[in-house]
């Protein structure tokens, strides 16, 4: 009996790891399985959201994978629209076709709840055309009521669909895997401290600092750029990157208003030049080298 058992537990143990490997693989592991969220009956998974995600062009998509809560919150708004328009037998445009379906079935589902049902009392229109006579030039009550009543429609379209997509989620049943919303999250890119910006300062060198911010877009698109010089002028200059929202203290004394703006130094720390938002790789390197950067 010993002898058999000898055998027998090792074979046990490889049968279980095999049957636990493929319950990970097949379920635990697989995003088409890991529910992110739920709402009312119908499943948000992490390969649903990659999907989403991946429609979104770059530099939008690496900031929704650093903050997915906020992507995410749109993807649950749709979903909760389209169940909607489901329970309403809200049709897409028949000449819609691919991704374009669902877009034409929201939009044919606030024109019916919502758009269509905004009136425009005489006395609005009259008002706005009082207020704003002297824009009008010399034209008449009759003459611009059509484009006023379309700036009043507007306003509050905006207004009434604010308020009927709301009201839709507070009705819906909404739950979040916190989790795994944690797990997906991705680390933001790295920036440099108070500490190296003021040992660049005292380094001897032409100085490059991009005054930004991981959430902003401009910001996002010149990272790339700034690592390749960064490359390329290693010994030569020094590029850094400060959160102008880390570091406030920083962008107060180098009077920083808009991001992204890049500030040139010379060799001795001296402000030589600044460009406000996003900039071509070449007129960078051509301020770097008006700095000294050989």
């Amino acid at each position: 009996m010993k002898k058999h058992l000898k055998w027998a537990i090792p074979v046990l143990a490889v049968v279980v790891g095999v049957i636990v490997f493929g319950y990970l693989k097949f379920f635990a592991w697989n995003p088409e399985r890991q529910k992110l969220a739920m709402i009312n009956d119908r499943n948000i998974t992490v390969a649903q959201f990659d999907r989403e995600l991946a429609k979104v062009p770059a530099p939008f998509q690496e900031v929704f994978r650093e903050e997915p809560k906020q992507y995410l919150e749109q993807i649950i708004m749709k979903e909760v629209l389209l169940q909607e328009a489901r329970r309403l037998d809200v049709k897409a445009d028949p000449a819609a076709k691919g991704e374009d379906v669902d877009l034409s079935i929201l939009q044919n589902l606030l024109k019916k709840e919502v758009l269509d049902k905004i009136q425009i009392d005489p006395k609005e229109v009259a008002e706005v055309y009082k207020q704003h006579k002297d824009q009008m030039g010399k034209k008449s009550l009759a003459e611009v009521t059509p484009m006023i009543e379309e700036a009043i429609r507007e306003l509050k379209g905006k207004e009434k669909v604010e308020e009927y997509v709301a009201s839709l989620k507070n009705k819906a049943k909404i739950e979040v895997n916190e989790g795994r919303l944690k797990d997906i999250t991705a680390a933001p890119p790295s920036t440099n401290t108070k500490e190296e910006f003021n040992q660049a300062m005292k380094g001897g060198k032409p100085m490059l600092v991009d005054f930004g911010a991981n959430s902003c877009m401009p910001c996002r698109q010149l990272r790339p750029i700034l690592k390749e010089i960064e490359k390329e002028y290693t010994g030569k200059a020094s590029i850094l990157v400060i959160d102008v929202y880390k570091y406030q203290d920083l962008a107060r004394e180098h009077r920083v208003q808009l991001i992204p703006t890049l500030i040139f130094f010379d060799k001795g720390g001296k402000e030589i030049y600044r460009h406000v938002g996003a900039w071509d790789k070449e007129s960078i390197v051509g301020k770097l080298k008006e700095g000294g950067a050989a």
